[in-house]
């Protein structure tokens, strides 16, 4: 599926499959490797982004789900 959002200041428009995580997604299609997987349950927090100014764990979030947000990962924070 097509999903168009912004990460880090840059508009990104990738195709996922539908049950793609947002955090696979920024890993291993965006290749921002900042955001890491650690539970996958949501509980350890190593995978926390911003969605549109809101702390969001990235493991819990489908890619798909992002479509039209503002996302904003580690590496983002220093730049």
């Amino acid at each position: 599926m097509p999903v168009r959002f912004e990460v880090n200041g840059n508009s990104v428009s990738v195709d996922v499959e539908p049950r793609m995580t947002l955090a696979d997604c920024l890993r291993h299609v965006l290749r921002l490797t900042g955001t890491h997987v650690g539970c996958e349950h949501g509980v350890c927090g190593a995978c926390t982004i911003l969605v549109d100014g809101a702390a969001v764990r990235a493991c819990l979030m489908l890619a798909v789900q992002a479509e039209g947000s503002e996302v904003v990962t580690i590496e983002g924070l220093f730049q």
